[in-house]
């Protein structure tokens, strides 16, 4: 009766994380769509305040996007068993391109604004001699394309029941 009762309680928690996985990978596609926004539209403001308050929110974005992926981590069956390696092994690429495009938002921001903070809000931010902040410009943007890739990409992989029980494909991978 007992190994009854625990197959029926591990079913359970089975679909209670799909459920629960549904509304996190909403959320941080919803992440992503706030930072695709953002980078589209904050270029047409001219508005000091309001391109501060938009790059404050596209950070706290990016940071909320970052601890939301570590807590679906430490949510997995893979990392309560201490197989931390793998979790690792198969989405460093994720992690360290976010990381790096945080980093990269937040150099533009802060340059972005020093440059605009007291000027007129006609002030044409593009002029010659600024080729050090059109390669931030750039780099920031291919940055995005990295991370939008990447994050929805680990996304869709946690979404796999594999990493939510015990499994021959975790016995297999843990080495």
């Amino acid at each position: 009766y007992y190994n009854e009762y625990k197959s029926y309680l591990s079913e359970w928690c089975v679909i209670m994380k799909a459920h629960q996985y549904g509304i996190i990978a909403t959320l941080q596609l919803f992440l992503i769509l706030v930072d695709l926004v953002i980078n589209t539209a904050a270029e047409h403001f001219t508005d000091v305040l309001v391109l501060l308050v938009l790059y404050i929110v596209q950070d706290l974005a990016l940071i909320l996007a970052l601890i939301v992926l570590f807590l679906v981590f430490f949510n997995t069956y893979v990392f309560k068993a201490g197989l931390l390696s793998i979790l690792i092994r198969k989405f460093v690429a994720t992690i360290v391109v976010t990381v790096i495009y945080l980093a990269l938002c937040l150099t533009f921001h802060v340059w972005a604004m020093q440059m605009r903070w007291g000027k007129e809000p006609d002030f044409y931010i593009w002029e010659t001699g600024k080729d050090g902040f059109l390669i931030l410009y750039v780099c920031q943007r291919a940055g995005s394309v990295l991370y939008y890739f990447f994050y929805k990409r680990t996304t869709l992989r946690l979404g796999d029941p594999n990493y939510y029980k015990d499994s021959h494909w975790l016995r297999q991978h843990a080495g």
